[in-house]
């Protein structure tokens, strides 16, 4: 699978990257090798504004997520955590109408419950 799900732990994908295998993180103070993160995802707060950048492994399952302002934030933060190759961000692909209402409904879903059970 080249591209990541449209939703991945309840937020929209947005833009994604395959990181080069010379590429090494640091995120939150811990050294994130390729073995663990080989894949970031940048994807839409469905519940709040923006976005968070996820840090995913072959499978785009997430291996650690932060949250930021917009996806330019994201993207300079990606920058700043990996070194050793260049992150070339895709743009996700436009939804179909059936995906569309699958994100939707989701949202009303995540909004709901927050509304119901706030954090904190």
């Amino acid at each position: 699978m080249t591209e990541p799900p449209i939703l991945l732990d309840g937020a929209r994908a947005l833009e994604y990257a395959i990181l080069d295998e010379e590429a090494h993180g640091i995120v939150d103070g811990v050294a994130i090798g390729s073995e663990a993160v080989s894949r970031l995802v940048i994807a839409e707060n469905l519940v709040e504004a923006g976005v968070f950048l996820m840090h995913c492994n072959d499978e785009w399952s997430t291996v650690i997520g932060e949250s930021y302002a917009d996806a330019q934030s994201a993207r300079i933060a990606a920058g700043e955590a990996y070194r050793g190759g260049r992150i070339e961000w895709i743009r996700f692909r436009e939804l179909t109408p059936e995906e569309a209402r699958e994100v939707e409904t989701t949202r009303a879903f995540l909004r709901e419950i927050t509304a119901e059970y706030p954090p904190g």
